[in-house]
C-alpha cells in the first residue's frame, strides 16, 4: 500500500515508550492511552506489534471503550492493523486478577478482589462557596443556599417532583481548577435527606459543551438518611484540558417531594492503591482463556451476595468496586490466567468515518467488541474477536436484569460498511448485527453493509437484526460459516436462552434488497433461522446450507410456525423462502 506523502505510520509495542515519537519500529509507543490521546490524520496507519497484548489500568476503565479511533477520509482512510511476526495484536477489555495477592477471603470459600486502600494527607485549599443549580424536562426542584462566615454553606434543595433521567437536575459549584489539584484527592462532605436513597457522586465536569468529566472517580458510597452523616468521594484527574470547570452532581433521580441538604466540608489529598478498583460492571470472568473445566470456564454472574454460593458464582459490588467469587482457594492458585471483563467495548467506532481495523485481535470486554452508531465507511478485516459480552444493561421493572454485548455492531444509523474474513466466537449475545430504534428527527437508516466470509461460532446468535422509525436497504450477508449457536459460554445464565443463526426480531424499518445467501449454518439450541414478523419481500434467502441437530426445529416463523428437517421442503413452497437452498443431515452432535 502507497501512501500520500502527508500520511505516517505509528508504531505501538509493549517494549515501547510514549515518549517517543512512534514513527519508527525502533522508536514505538508503548499504550492505547497514547494512542487514544492522538489524533490521526487521513491516510496515518496505527501499527501493533504482533504478540503484543494491551489493556488499560482498571483505575482508567472509563468511558464507553478501551480504543477511540480517529476518522480518515473516503480516499484516505485512517488504518488500525500490525506489523512484525506472530499471532495477532491482542486488545483486551479486561483487568487481570491473576495474582495470588489479588484476592482475599473474606468468608469461608468466598474471596474478594483486593480493595482499594485510601491514605489521607494535606487539606487543599479549594473554592467551595459558589454554587449554581439546573433543572429541565419537567423536574421541579429549588436550590437555597445558607452562607456561614466560617465553613462551606448549607446547600437546601427542595424537590417537589423527580426528573426521569439523572442529568434532568442538576448541582454545580463553580471556580474549580483540576490543574491546582493532585492525581488523587478526596471531596468530603455532609448530607441528610428527607427521604432516604442513594447519593450519586460528586465530580467535576467542564462546565461548556461537550461538558466531559475532569475526574474518575475511584471510591464513593453516599446512602442517605434523615439524620446528617459524613461522606468521601475520592477521584482521580483523568483530564485537566479546557478553560471552566466545575463540581457536578446529578440530582434528577432523588424521590420527588424530598428535602436534600449538603454541606462541602474540604478537598484533601489521598494516596491510593487502586489497581483493582473496577470502576464499571463486571460482566464476565474468564477462567484460564476459557479453557477451564473443573467448575466452569467462565464466572456465573449473581445480583446479590448472599446468592454467590456454588464455585464460579461471583457478585459484582459497585458501592466497594470489588467482585466477590465462590472458590474453594485463592482463585490465582487454581488458574493461570483470570480476566474480569469490564462494561465497555474493545473499540468504539461511534460517529467515526472512513476507519480500517485488519488483522487485530479484540476480547474479554463485556459490552461489545465494536460497537457504536452513526458510522460510515468501517472497514473490520481479517481480526478475531472472541469471549465478548455479559454487562449489565439495566432492569426491568419487575427486577429482572438484562445484560447484552455483541461481537460487531452497527447501532441505529450506519452506512458502507464491510465486515469481512473475521473469526468471531463465544458471544454474549450475535457475533455480527445492524439494529436500531430511530425517532422521527433522528431516524435509524442501515444502508449498504456487508458481512462476507466470516467464520462464527458458539455465539447465542450468529446473525441479528431488527431497525425501526428508519430504512434498511442494501444488506449482504453471503459465505459465511456459521456454527453452533447458542452453546457459547452465557447460553445457560441468560434470562432468555434459544439460540439462532439467523435471528430476525421485529423489523418496522422500510427494508429493501436484504440478500443472505451461499451461507452454512449449523446446529443451534433452538433454530437456525428465527423471523419474528412478515418482511419476506424485502428479504432473499438463497443458496444457503442448513443443518440442525436431530429433534431440532430449523425454522420458525412469526412466533408460532416452526419446520424442522423434515419439513424443510414445506417451509420452502410455503413461505417462498431459501428456494435454491438445501438441508443437510448434521455430522454431528456439540
Amino acid at each position: 500500500m502507497l501512501l500520500p506523502l502527508w500520511a505516517a505510520d505509528y508504531f505501538v509495542s509493549p517494549s515501547g515508550n510514549d515518549a517517543n515519537d512512534g514513527l519508527s519500529e525502533d522508536s514505538p509507543w508503548a499504550t492505547l492511552q497514547k494512542v487514544n490521546r492522538t489524533q490521526f490524520e487521513p491516510g496515518d496507519r496505527v501499527l501493533f506489534q504482533r504478540d503484543g497484548v494491551w489493556r488499560v489500568p482498571a483505575h482508567s476503565f472509563v468511558g464507553n471503550a478501551v480504543l477511540h479511533p480517529s476518522s480518515g477520509n473516503a480516499e484516505m482512510p485512517v488504518t488500525y492493523s500490525a506489523y512484525g511476526e506472530g499471532k495477532k495484536p491482542l486488545i483486551l477489555g479486561s483487568v487481570s486478577a491473576s495474582d495470588e495477592r489479588d484476592w482475599l477471603e473474606v468468608s469461608p470459600n468466598i474471596w474478594g478482589t483486593r480493595p482499594t486502600v485510601t491514605t489521607f494527607g494535606d487539606v487543599i485549599k479549594c473554592e467551595l462557596s459558589d454554587w449554581g443549580f439546573h433543572r429541565e424536562a419537567g423536574a421541579k426542584s429549588n436550590l437555597k443556599v445558607e452562607t456561614r462566615e466560617n465553613d462551606p454553606p448549607v446547600l437546601t434543595i427542595i424537590t417537589e417532583k423527580a426528573g426521569s433521567a439523572p442529568n434532568h437536575i442538576q448541582l454545580w459549584g463553580h471556580g474549580v481548577k483540576p490543574e491546582e489539584l493532585p492525581r488523587t484527592f478526596a471531596f468530603k462532605f455532609r448530607a441528610r435527606a428527607s427521604i432516604p436513597f442513594e447519593l450519586q457522586e460528586v465530580r467535576i465536569l467542564q462546565s461548556g459543551f461537550p461538558y466531559h468529566s475532569k475526574t474518575a472517580v475511584v471510591s464513593h458510597a453516599a446512602s442517605l438518611t434523615n439524620e446528617w452523616q459524613e461522606f468521601v468521594t475520592v477521584m482521580r484527574k483523568n483530564d485537566v484540558e479546557g478553560e471552566r470547570f466545575s463540581w457536578h452532581l446529578n440530582l434528577g433521580q432523588m424521590p420527588s417531594e424530598c428535602e436534600l441538604q449538603i454541606q462541602p466540608i474540604e478537598v484533601s489529598e489521598v494516596e491510593i492503591n487502586d489497581s483493582l478498583s473496577l470502576l464499571v460492571d463486571v460482566g464476565n470472568i474468564i477462567f484460564d482463556h476459557g479453557s477451564f473445566k473443573k467448575f466452569h470456564r467462565c464466572g456465573i454472574k449473581k445480583w446479590s451476595l448472599d446468592d454467590v454460593k456454588k464455585p464460579g458464582d461471583y457478585f459484582y459490588d459497585a458501592s466497594s468496586r470489588r467482585v466477590f467469587l465462590c472458590w474453594p482457594e485463592n482463585p490465582a492458585k487454581t488458574c493461570q490466567s483470570i480476566e474480569l471483563a469490564m462494561k465497555g467495548h474493545c473499540v468504539n467506532h461511534g460517529g467515526k468515518h472512513d476507519v480500517i481495523f485488519d488483522g487485530l485481535a479484540f476480547a474479554y470486554s463485556a459490552s461489545h467488541g465494536f460497537g457504536g452508531g452513526n458510522c460510515e465507511r468501517i472497514t473490520i478485516r481479517n481480526c478475531d474477536i472472541f469471549y465478548v459480552g455479559g454487562a449489565h444493561q439495566f432492569t426491568t421493572e419487575n427486577g429482572i436484569p438484562v445484560r447484552f454485548g455483541n461481537g460487531i455492531e452497527f447501532w441505529c444509523s450506519a452506512r458502507d460498511c464491510l465486515v469481512e474474513k473475521n473469526r468471531i466466537w463465544e458471544i454474549y449475545d450475535a457475533a455480527l448485527t445492524n439494529q436500531g430504534k430511530g425517532t422521527e428527527e433522528n431516524a435509524s437508516n442501515e444502508i449498504g453493509i456487508t458481512y462476507r466470509e466470516n467464520e462464527i461460532w458458539n455465539s447465542e446468535y450468529s446473525f441479528e437484526y431488527w431497525n425501526s422509525m428508519g430504512e434498511t436497504r442494501d444488506i449482504l450477508f453471503e459465505k459465511n460459516i456459521c456454527r453452533d449457536a447458542g452453546f457459547g459460554w452465557a447460553h445457560g445464565q441468560r434470562p432468555d436462552p434459544n439460540g439462532a443463526h439467523l435471528m430476525f426480531y421485529r423489523n418496522r424499518a422500510e427494508t429493501s434488497n436484504f440478500v443472505i445467501r451461499e451461507n452454512r449454518f449449523e446446529n443451534s439450541t433452538e433454530v437456525c433461522l428465527r423471523m419474528d414478523n412478515d418482511w419476506r419481500e424485502a428479504l432473499t434467502l438463497d443458496k444457503n446450507t442448513y443443518s440442525q441437530i436431530p429433534g431440532k426445529n430449523l425454522i420458525r416463523f412469526c412466533v408460532h410456525q416452526y419446520f424442522d428437517a423434515a419439513s424443510f421442503t414445506k417451509y420452502q413452497k410455503e413461505l417462498g423462502m431459501d428456494e435454491g437452498s438445501a438441508c443437510v443431515k448434521s455430522e454431528e452432535n456439540p
